[in-house]
């Protein structure tokens, strides 16, 4: 019976050394490389300068927790894994903060998924408050990393705070007919697109509704809107989709500019979706049909597109949103494809690796 005690004694010893060597695994991670070093891709192809790269893609969980040491395999087989795995499903909508941490709308998962690349951790959104999302089609964030995320069958905007807490919803006076895309200007404003209302919402920086925006003209309605974007001017660029256009107004709501039209060939658009805008003004535009994204001046010049239909790097299948974050990161749902694309701008005259 003393052997007994001795080696249960024992046991507990090596159990106790294994967990204090997974923690101290677990507190110094090396974060995530967004550069995958075995493609190379850029556009446009040489010898003309490289405008655009493509860094790697982001398929789901295991891209972004550590690679198991074989403690951390032991203690496993031990007390089972308890992390939640939950795979892209049709990712929808895009963002990230400057802390390196990507939200990810899934429309029929019905969460938000989480993506700390720093400290290589996953975790989820699925509930506001006593409600269960539904179809998270856009997030979007503020200047504190609040979290802004738009239920296209709920009919709601949710607030939640950088460490996921849920807040509060926004809501205009006669509510949402279907809330798509979301964005937040420097002021801290956000205008959160209505398709079938054919309007965008204004909330002023407190969440206080401010009212529709832009102004409406006779022949200049917008039709089934989808995503928003803003730059730092704060001009608000939308994408009208069933015009086949990109709309920019002004802060206040006037019609400066159309970009693209109706079409197959570059240029052009069939089914228009996410817009972001880069360091530089220049303004991209989804196009799911065409699976590629395009890339127009501040006068609506067609630079560049990429992409093209398929599964490999720089290929998509009916891609949706997109972000560009204050690196000149480009961040792309390819929905069919059941990933995030990353990309960057290069900037003339800048040094690239």
């Amino acid at each position: 019976m003393p052997e007994r005690k001795k080696y249960c004694h024992t046991v507990r010893l090596v159990v106790v050394c294994c967990v204090v060597v997974l923690c101290s695994a677990c507190s110094s991670v090396e974060p995530i490389l967004l550069r995958d070093q075995s493609v190379n891709l850029v556009w446009p192809q040489p010898p003309d300068p490289p405008r655009i790269k493509y860094l790697r893609d982001v398929k789901g969980p295991e891209d972004i927790y550590p690679e198991k040491n074989k403690f951390q395999k032991i203690t496993e087989m031990v007390t089972g894994d308890n992390r939640l795995i939950l795979e892209l499903l049709t990712p929808y909508s895009v963002a990230s903060n400057s802390k390196g941490v990507i939200y990810i709308a899934d429309t029929t998962m019905g969460v938000v998924h989480r993506y700390d690349l720093v400290e290589r951790d996953v975790s989820y959104i699925g509930r506001a408050g006593d409600e269960q999302l539904s179809s998270p089609v856009a997030v979007a964030l503020d200047l504190e990393d609040n979290l802004y995320i738009s239920d296209s069958v709920l009919n709601k905007v949710f607030k939640f705070k950088k460490d996921g807490e849920f807040v509060k919803e926004l809501t205009p006076p006669a509510g949402f007919k279907r809330p798509g895309g979301i964005a937040v200007n420097s002021a801290g404003e956000k205008f959160v697109v209505d398709a079938l209302a054919d309007i965008l919402h204004k909330f002023n920086a407190n969440d206080l509704y401010e009212g529709e925006f832009p102004q409406r003209l006779p022949g200049e309605e917008l039709n089934t809107p989808s995503f928003v974007a803003t730059d730092r001017s704060g001009n608000v660029y939308v994408t009208d989709a069933m015009n086949f256009t990109v709309k920019k107004y002004s802060a206040d709501g006037k019609l400066m500019n159309r970009i693209g039209e109706v079409g197959d060939v570059p240029g052009t658009f069939a089914r228009p979706k996410g817009v972001a805008l880069d360091s530089d003004g220049h303004v991209y535009v989804v196009d799911a049909n065409h699976n590629n994204f395009q890339i127009f001046n501040g006068e609506g010049q067609l630079l560049l597109y990429v992409g093209s239909n398929g599964e490999r790097p720089g290929e998509f299948s009916l891609p949706s949103g997109i972000f560009i974050d204050n690196q000149d990161r480009i961040f792309v749902a390819d929905t069919f494809n059941r990933r995030i694309q990353v990309f960057q701008y290069l900037r003339a005259g800048a040094k690239h690796e």
